[in-house]
């Protein structure tokens, strides 16, 4: 418990988060947060490189346009002009071949990796913080699969090419586990 409240208040008291927070708010999508990688890297202490967007997700079943997430994009980046990426996932369950996820938190508790599922938005101004498989993992470096993404299930190749893709088998600093 005392992880889950180091990260809310690390996350919650960082004002460049905050900040996107709000862009993030302004456009009224539904159940809108910051979610994955950018999250990650800001509770590890890495900074925003090239490679990396600023995940934002929602979940609107009546548009699942691809062309309307980049108006989004296109919104945010005029305001802040970051490398923004908007998803939404009411579509997003086809890219891993899963059934359709029921919300936006649903999608994220689907994402491949513990420590990428986690979210941050604002609900009336107060910080929000989801954590869907805890914060052990994301205190303990430990990249670890989610329960879909497990050894020996059918997804966990998908697993595997992350951690390749992203170099994380080569870090001394991260701790690889095939199994949830």
């Amino acid at each position: 418990m005392q992880e889950t409240n180091d990260i809310y208040h690390a996350l919650s008291e960082n004002e460049i988060l905050h900040e996107q927070l709000t862009l993030v708010d302004r456009l009224v999508l539904p159940d809108a947060w910051i979610c994955a990688g950018y999250i990650r890297s800001l509770i590890w202490g890495l900074t925003l490189t090239e490679e990396q967007d600023i995940d934002v997700v929602y979940y609107d079943a009546t548009d699942t346009s691809e062309a309307t997430e980049k108006q989004y994009e296109a919104l945010l980046k005029s305001w802040q002009p970051l490398p923004w990426s908007v998803k939404n996932q009411a579509r997003m369950h086809l890219k891993n071949e899963l059934p359709p996820y029921q919300s936006t938190c649903d999608a994220i508790a689907h994402f491949p990796e513990t420590v990428t599922a986690i979210a941050a938005k604002l609900t009336d101004g107060q910080f929000q913080l989801y954590l869907a498989y805890g914060a052990s993992d994301l205190q303990t470096r430990t990249i670890r699969p989610t329960p879909l993404f497990s050894k020996g299930l059918p997804h966990h190749t998908i697993f595997q090419k992350r951690v390749a893709d992203k170099g994380w088998d080569k870090r001394h600093d991260l701790q690889i586990v095939n199994q949830f």
